[in-house]
C-alpha cells in the first residue's frame, strides 16, 4: 500500500480492465449542485446580513448604509 498517491494527471490515464476510461469532470448537474447547494445558501446569508445590517444602521443609528448614502 502506497502512502501517497500522485496525482491522476501525472500517472497517465486510468485503465480498467485494460480499457481507458475517461478523468472526472465537471458536469453540468455537479454544477447545479453546486450553485444549489453551497452558492445560493451562501448568497442568501449575505443578503440577509446585508439587510440587517441596513435595518440597524437606518433605524437605530439613524444614518445611511452602503451605496445608499452616495444617493442622498
Amino acid at each position: 500500500m502506497a502512502w501517497f498517491k500522485l496525482p491522476a494527471r501525472w500517472r497517465g490515464p486510468e485503465r480498467i480492465h485494460g480499457e481507458v476510461i475517461p478523468a472526472p469532470r465537471l458536469t453540468r448537474h455537479a454544477l447545479r449542485r453546486f450553485l444549489l447547494w453551497i452558492l445560493a445558501p451562501f448568497l442568501l446569508l449575505c443578503l440577509a446580513g446585508d439587510l440587517l445590517l441596513y435595518w440597524v444602521f437606518a433605524h437605530w443609528l439613524g444614518r445611511c448604509y452602503g451605496l445608499l448614502c452616495f444617493f442622498q
